[in-house]
């Protein structure tokens, strides 16, 4: 029988499901994987936090809410940041980056912005590979989210190897759209609520398609450019 090489999943469950996977890949566009992919592009390292986590290593700046005026969630923000360690908390990536680290697996932060780069390095690395879509949260529920079905086809596309069904699928709905990736961003529910709360721009960010060739891999707990 062929080996699947390629799976996708969505949230804590399907990365519970893939822990024992030698790669995985989160995908959480909106915005914790773009913003971790401008940050490492620029020098940082980013330490991944869940939501209710406020302590960081000694050394290391925490992350403000999502804010233009100081490094924060919004990918926006660390377009100035420097060489420094970044605690960054999100109920979605970061909490998905923060329970992988205890896989031993290799795991990647993957968005729009680098997909190309990203599947290159899970390539390198191996597999099995499981991409995770983070979605969102709702009624602290999870909620599949376009954002993250897309970012995950990108990085899909870009992989070799034999895709289940669902890899099969995801990597078509972002070949069928690729044209149109930024509109059907700004229309998402995720991209309407950023655009509500006045981070339009970080969704014109998250666009991007293959704007960056940083694949952002987590090192003794941090996020770092390969």
């Amino acid at each position: 029988m062929t080996c699947v090489d390629v799976h996708v999943d969505w949230g804590l469950p399907g990365l519970r499901a893939m822990s024992e996977f030698p790669v995985l890949v989160v995908v959480d566009v909106l915005s914790f994987s773009s913003a971790v992919d401008i940050a490492t592009s620029r020098g940082a390292r980013v330490l991944p936090l869940r939501s209710h986590d406020v302590q960081v290593p000694g050394g290391a700046v925490l992350a403000g809410p999502r804010s233009l005026d100081r490094w924060s969630l919004s990918p926006s923000s660390l377009r100035t940041i420097i060489a420094v360690r970044l605690g960054l908390p999100s109920p979605n990536g970061a909490t998905l980056c923060a329970e992988a680290s205890a896989t031993g697996s290799t795991v990647f932060a993957g968005c729009l912005r680098n997909a190309d780069a990203v599947a290159a390095a899970a390539a390198r690395a191996g597999g099995p590979i499981g991409v995770i879509a983070g979605g969102e949260r709702r009624d602290g529920e999870l909620r599949p989210a376009i954002e993250d079905l897309l970012g995950s086809g990108a990085i899909i596309s870009a992989l070799p190897g034999r895709r289940s069904p669902e890899a099969e699928l995801a990597a078509a709905a972002f070949q069928a759209v690729r044209h149109d990736i930024g509109g059907l961003l700004a229309g998402c529910d995720s991209g309407l609520e950023l655009a509500e709360m006045g981070f339009a721009h970080d969704v014109d960010l998250a666009a991007e398609v293959n704007a960056s060739r940083t694949a952002p891999v987590l090192r003794d707990g941090f996020l770092e450019a390969a």
